[in-house]
């Protein structure tokens, strides 16, 4: 039976719909339409994602983006057989948006709806464009998580690292914020750093020797604040803009090599020099050369996700159901789904 899956993604600040091909058990895909809508023009003027206005704008574009993937598509709401929206982790306001999206879909035409954890779909979504064999060690960078997870299955994910209090993608925000660089500062960042010298200054990692896996940022941004209060005038240097940039891009991007690295010798207990078990990098932060360069240098069989489905996208959302469809709930028990704002604690 052929699957026509609508997936919808609202955890934060993108507005995604996508509508997916599949065949019985997902193992077969075709994406058939993916439109989003940033909100990043709307947030530039705050330096970065208010809850509040997050969610309305999901309200706004939601309709419109939905008008355009169906045509893109060629499609109408009655082709389409199941539902998928991401359900968790994520800002509430958002994500109830996009659920209750979804549930209005389901109960005008009694469809199916699967909850998708859009952390596990971000990892997963190296399968819209490779092969990758389970089991696989997955590093998970965006802007809300930094996750190391053994993942055996779509749905069979062990947390084995992961940061202490902020993620590498929301050090790349807030350090492009003291920097000038506005918001979202990621791709500017790994730009400018292109130009400049990642030996210029030195910026701390947090090593967490005692703590195999775990990680922080907090320290890196407190450091890059207090190094930038020492030179006010050099704002508009930029040279001196890029070699920072340069400099603290490898320490978040350090830190996470030699958090893999001392996951798979300390946690795994695997010498890291035989190890060959793939590891997939996906994320926001995936899309960073840097970070991509230095785990190719560092590791074996190394994959990640395509750019195109790195940050929060529905495609990854539709696809992570195509893959799991035992847990598509039935209507009208699908009407019972509801968000949850965490998936792991930062302890």
């Amino acid at each position: 039976m052929t699957r026509i899956i609508l997936g919808v993604e609202t955890s934060c600040d993108d507005t995604s719909l996508a509508i997916l091909k599949s065949n019985d058990d997902g193992s077969v895909v075709e994406l058939l339409a993916l439109n989003s809508f940033s909100q990043d023009f709307v947030l530039q003027k705050w330096g970065g994602v208010v809850p509040e206005i997050a969610a309305r704008e999901h309200v706004k574009a939601l309709p419109l983006v939905a008008e355009v993937t169906l045509k893109e598509a060629g499609i109408k709401f009655e082709d389409i057989t199941e539902l998928a929206v991401t359900t968790h982790p994520g800002l509430m306001g958002s994500l109830l948006t996009g659920i209750n999206f979804a549930k209005t879909i389901s109960l005008i035409h009694e469809l199916p709806l699967t909850s998708v954890n859009h952390l596990f779909a971000h990892l997963e979504a190296i399968h819209l464009t490779e092969k990758i064999s389970y089991p696989y060690l997955g590093l998970l960078v965006s802007g809300g998580h930094s996750l190391i997870v053994w993942v055996d299955g779509p749905n069979q994910m062990t947390v084995l690292g992961q940061t202490l209090d902020d993620a590498a993608g929301e050090a790349f925000d807030k350090g492009g914020k003291v920097l000038g660089l506005g918001y979202p500062a990621g791709r500017v960042i790994d730009e400018r750093a292109k130009l400049g010298n990642k030996k210029a200054y030195d910026f701390p990692i947090s090593y967490m020797r005692e703590r195999p896996g775990k990680m922080s940022y907090s320290g890196l941004k407190t450091a890059l604040k207090v190094f930038m209060d020492k030179h006010p005038d050099r704002l508009t240097d930029e040279t001196f803009i890029n070699d920072v940039c340069a400099s603290y891009q490898e320490a978040i991007v350090q830190t996470l090599r030699i958090k893999v690295l001392e996951v798979i010798e300390k946690v795994l207990n695997i010498n890291p020099k035989t190890f060959n078990t793939p590891i997939v990098i996906g994320g926001g932060v995936a899309a960073n050369s840097r970070l991509k360069s230095v785990m190719n240098e560092q590791f074996k069989n190394v994959h990640v996700v395509n750019p195109k489905y790195c940050t929060d996208n529905a495609a990854m959302i539709a696809n992570w159901a195509a893959r799991v469809p035992n847990l598509s709930k039935p209507f009208p028990e699908c009407l019972e789904i509801d968000a949850q704002s965490r998936f792991v604690e930062k302890k």
